[in-house]
């Protein structure tokens, strides 16, 4: 395979990552509201263990994937920026920043999971809690990666202008998590409209299409 072919493949984990975090979460046994009872919380852990920890499994590939995408998302911006390279270097670090938040949100989960029968619903809750709001901090990592990224896109066309614009579109919906960590019911929260869907959409959306972007540009700068 050439070193182009290699280029479409990496960028193309970008897609691959969505794809697992879709049917991570999509496995994943429907959880109790972020305001359930200890008690409520870990009968939940206690009786979907299997379910819960299959889904972990396939978040941990996803993450993974999307560890491997943000190399190649770098690589593309760093060509594109010059110099320096430091909005570059500010999005790569955003995205690391944002795969750790996750490990911490897989890590948890899966603790939490992993013997509930011999922990406490207080620990149990406790763990979960962890998780819950593991997701407000995660939005400076990922608001990072895609203001810095749309910066790189529409100054210097290291994609195209569409794509620019959904990066700051993502950009700017990630804040609303911090709701996760300030309240336990409503849309803001941790389960909510605007403190979790939101993010997630436009997260997933504008990987996708960068993602995309970054295939499309391999194979057009192969055939030259």
């Amino acid at each position: 395979m050439s070193d182009r072919d290699w280029e479409r493949i990496g960028a193309a984990t970008g897609a691959l990552s969505v794809l697992l975090f879709i049917v991570g979460f999509g496995i994943l046994p429907t959880p109790p509201d972020v305001d359930a009872t200890a008690i409520e919380i870990h009968a939940y852990y206690a009786d979907e263990q299997g379910g819960i920890q299959a889904s972990m499994v396939v978040l941990t590939g996803a993450l993974f994937f999307f560890i491997w995408f943000l190399g190649s998302l770098r690589s593309a911006l760093r060509a594109a920026e010059g110099g320096t390279g430091r909005v570059t270097s500010i999005a790569f670090a955003g995205g690391l920043v944002s795969a750790g938040a996750l490990f911490t949100l897989i890590t948890l989960i899966a603790g939490a999971a992993f013997r509930p029968d011999e922990t406490t619903p207080e620990v149990t809750s406790a763990i979960n809690d962890l998780a819950v709001v593991s997701g407000g901090p995660a939005l400076a990592g990922l608001t990072a990666l895609f203001a810095a990224s749309a910066k790189v896109a529409l100054r210097h066309g290291a994609l195209p202008r569409s794509i620019g614009l959904l990066l700051v579109l993502a950009a700017l919906a990630q804040p609303f998590a911090v709701g996760a960590m300030l309240t336990d019911s409503g849309v803001f929260a941790g389960d909510g409209v605007l403190g979790l869907f939101l993010p997630i959409a436009t997260f997933a959306v504008a990987i996708l299409a960068t993602s995309g972007a970054l295939v499309q540009r391999a194979g057009r700068l192969g055939a030259e």
